[in-house]
């Protein structure tokens, strides 16, 4: 009795993680606005995705990423830092293409807390990677409410205000835009 409750349990979660990566990949191209708290600081930004392409905008930086550079952009300190894109990451603020695709077998997903309207899911690394944990709460069609990271003692909240489809091209990285910035390259 008790291995039948625990199959359906790890069903159920699977379930809800398939139904928030369905309802993110029918978006196709899309743009969120967030906000975000994390110990001692709160902002709102925005950030838009097609495919592995991505561009955030949160208070004085901005991030751009074709797929496989990252332009990291501070408009206060005049500076652009490039790296390679980590595209194994699922935090919201390093690689947003894959912050709600959790499907497959490298994470364990339970569900912690259910409702009327939404559910939450405690989102684990199965091997190798320690990433903390990520609660994912989303309401019952599959759309993505809040993402909240756990790793030690810290804890930062990403509120999705609206997720929507996007019918025109992202803003890509040019280093003509940033003339007179400081570049760093990582790559």
């Amino acid at each position: 009795m008790l291995m039948c409750a625990v199959h359906a349990m790890a069903q159920g979660s699977a379930a809800a993680v398939g139904r928030v990566a369905r309802y993110v990949e029918q978006l196709g191209s899309y743009d969120a606005q967030f906000d975000i708290e994390a110990e001692g600081f709160e902002a709102s930004g925005s950030y838009a995705v097609a495919g592995d392409v991505y561009h955030i905008k949160l208070q004085q930086a901005e991030v751009f990423s074709d797929g496989k550079c990252r332009y990291e952009v501070d408009h206060e300190r005049k500076e652009v830092n490039i790296d390679v894109v980590d595209l194994s990451s699922r935090n919201v603020l390093d690689n947003p293409t894959r912050c709600f695709d959790f499907v497959g077998e490298d994470y364990n997903v339970e569900i912690v807390d259910e409702a009327a309207e939404r559910i939450t899911l405690r989102i684990t690394a199965r091997e190798d990677a320690f990433e903390g944990e990520i609660f994912l709460t989303a309401d019952l069609k599959g759309k993505p409410l809040q993402l909240e990271y756990k790793l030690y003692d810290d804890v930062i909240t990403v509120k999705v205000s609206s997720i929507t489809s996007r019918k025109t091209k992202i803003a890509s990285y040019s280093q003509s835009m940033f003339k007179d910035y400081d570049v760093i390259d990582f790559r």
